[in-house]
């Protein structure tokens, strides 16, 4: 069914009326957004090979592997893709080739170089944590290049019950991939295209199969409370896999090997369904406060880099309680960043953006 707006651009619709928003994948995007500031705040105390603007200089300043480091390096990002997948279709429905790419261009792109611009200005280093809105932009732009060209859709609505053997399937073709991907580009190994596009290859088709297992999710309704079968066989897995990662998965061959892959691809499709359930079940609610914060999260993700330089910079000499410290700088951080954002989406204008 079409319908024609005020602007005379032309939508489409499905007969049946689109489900309210889905507050638990709000919810479940903005708690990732939080945890990535966190991360961020911890990977200069950590031994990640990585090149970072920050390096602490007092002895004992120094983290293992935790939770929060191992969620977000095996299973965060992905669960951000699939989710950012998920709204993705009827956002095209709606809006159409033209539209739906600018308003991914308004709210992706120009933010994310606007402030890879600030931070250029603003600090001594660039800081490319933008790379997931590129990504997601060019997900974005090849979904609605797809659509245009094919004109093939599927409806909403559309019956392909989730199952294990689907879901058996798909974690076949993301392992695959990523074995085949492996055998020459290395995890946590990221490339710098043009000085401006950070990518980290080894990643870059599970990030796509996600985004597009999100997609299928939002057409097949793969997202609502699932049979209490599946939930049981899912959680049987995840733990299996934890087992198996606990008992044979050591410093020696923690990245890269092919038992980690298997297991990191495990974790990627079962771990992320399991946690969107848990946010559909429990957690699709929603105040004042936690709206407020997920409005901004976007600009929280964006403004806390250039604040976190700062802050630890300032910081790096403070002899005192390391876990507070940390702690700290993480709530100095998070609550500067949502007051800059906040006060930012006063402007009309701005709000467009961000």
């Amino acid at each position: 069914m079409q319908s024609t707006n005020a602007e005379g651009t032309t939508e489409l619709k499905d007969k049946n009326t689109l489900p309210k928003r889905n507050y638990g994948l709000d919810n479940l995007k903005t708690i990732i957004c939080l945890i990535v500031v966190i991360v961020h705040v911890m990977i200069p105390y950590t031994n990640m090979e990585v090149n970072w603007y920050f390096r602490p200089e007092l002895p004992g300043e120094a983290l293992t592997e935790n939770p929060i480091m191992n969620f977000i390096k095996i299973c965060g990002m992905a669960i951000f893709f699939m989710v950012s997948g998920y709204f993705i279709p009827t956002s095209y429905d709606k809006q159409g080739f033209a539209t739906f790419i600018w308003k991914k261009t308004k709210r992706l792109l120009i933010p994310a170089f606007t402030f890879f611009a600030i931070s250029i200005l603003c600090t001594p280093y660039p800081m490319y944590h933008i790379w997931f809105l590129q990504i997601l932009f060019f997900f974005c732009l090849l979904y609605a290049l797809f659509r245009l060209i094919t004109g093939w859709r599927i409806k909403e609505g559309s019956k392909l019950e989730l199952s294990l053997p689907i879901l058996a399937g798909y974690f076949l073709l993301i392992c695959g991939t990523n074995l085949i991907i492996r055998q020459k580009f290395y995890v946590c190994h990221f490339t710098l295209l043009f000085d401006l596009f950070l990518i980290e290859p080894a990643k870059m088709m599970e990030y796509i199969l996600t985004f597009l297992f999100g997609a299928l999710a939002r057409r097949f309704n793969w997202f609502l409370p699932h049979s209490k079968r599946l939930v049981i066989e899912v959680s049987i897995i995840i733990i299996a896999t934890y087992i198996i990662k606990e008992r044979y998965i050591t410093l020696d061959n923690y990245i890269g090997s092919r038992l980690y892959t298997i297991l990191e691809s495990s974790f990627c499709l079962f771990g992320s369904l399991m946690i969107i359930w848990i946010f559909n079940k429990f957690l699709n609610i929603s105040n004042k406060l936690i709206a407020s914060i997920s409005e901004n999260s976007m600009g929280i993700y964006l403004i806390h880099m250039p604040i976190l330089y700062y802050v630890q910079t300032y910081t790096k000499m403070w002899e005192i309680y390391f876990p507070l410290k940390l702690t700290l700088i993480i709530l100095f951080v998070m609550g500067s960043a949502y007051l800059v954002s906040f006060l930012l989406r006063k402007s009309k204008f701005i709000r467009n953006f961000l």
